[in-house]
């Protein structure tokens, strides 16, 4: 099982930020907080701003200019209006790629001079600002989800969801008998957790209307829209994931179904050394 230095510094002992050279999330920086969440846009934008941010003179001036120019070539309205989405997120290539702020002391081009003033949230944002999996999750489900997820565009998507990554171990658990331990995981088993995580990019009962990114670290309730009940489907653990893919009522019994086939592979898979 992973561990990482900073995971001491941090409350729950699981650091989640980032997390391995092409793993990382821009969560509380409001990243996801965009209307075209699919791999091919987020990274578009992300290219752009990083190759754009490399010529920008480290002067206040020069950085606030780049600011108001990639807002008004992104130009486009947040799904969420209350929360910012910061257009200093770029990505970090080093010994991979990944989500990482432009403004930090360690990126590329500043020499060690921190911009991270200069941004909507501050200076102190790496040091005080949480999405809600820190203080939501027991420590083996982060540290289930960090083993398992090695993708920096499926990690940030999915880290945050708390709810969700609950709901799923609940019921892959309960199934299993025992519960899981990030340590003792084969290949065939963390693919399969994966595998199960990232229906929440890819599930195809999901209401379109509802944002794919939803808890960031703003303390207002991320609680989802209920479009789903007991009504349309009676195992409460079932309907507590379906809940957080947002499925629709018209397709409930299809995706029970999908849902149940899904969780049954992985509970082979798992249960088998």
């Amino acid at each position: 099982m992973t561990t990482l230095p900073e995971d001491k510094g941090v409350r729950g002992l699981v650091y989640l930020c980032q997390t391995g050279k092409c793993v990382s999330c821009g969560s509380c920086c409001g990243l996801y907080n965009m209307a075209d969440l699919s791999r091919e846009r987020l990274h578009a934008v992300l290219c752009a701003r990083t190759d754009s941010f490399a010529s920008v003179p480290r002067t206040i001036d020069g950085i606030l200019a780049f600011e108001q120019e990639r807002l008004r070539i992104e130009d486009a309205p947040a799904p969420i209006e209350d929360f910012h989405h910061c257009v200093f997120v770029g990505l970090i290539r080093d010994e991979g790629e990944r989500v990482g702020c432009l403004l930090h002391p360690l990126a590329l081009g500043n020499n060690g001079i921190d911009w991270r003033g200069l941004s909507f949230y501050g200076g102190a944002a790496c040091k005080y600002f949480f999405c809600p999996s820190y203080d939501e999750l027991e420590a083996r489900i982060k540290r289930m989800a960090r083993e398992v997820l090695n993708d920096w565009y499926e990690y940030g998507l999915i880290i945050p969801e708390h709810r969700f990554l609950a709901a799923m171990t609940d019921a892959v658990e309960s199934r299993l008998g025992f519960a899981l331990d990030a340590g003792a995981l084969t290949e065939d088993g963390k693919k399969a957790l994966a595998d199960l995580l990232r229906l929440k990019l890819n599930w195809p009962f999901r209401d379109e209307k509802t944002p794919l990114a939803w808890n960031f670290f703003s303390t207002k309730d991320t609680s989802r829209p209920v479009l789903i009940t007991s009504k349309h489907v009676q195992d409460p653990q079932l309907l507590g994931i379906m809940h957080e893919l947002d499925t629709r009522p018209e397709h409930a019994a299809c995706a029970q179904k999908t849902l149940l086939e899904h969780l049954e592979r992985a509970g082979r898979i798992l249960r088998s050394k």
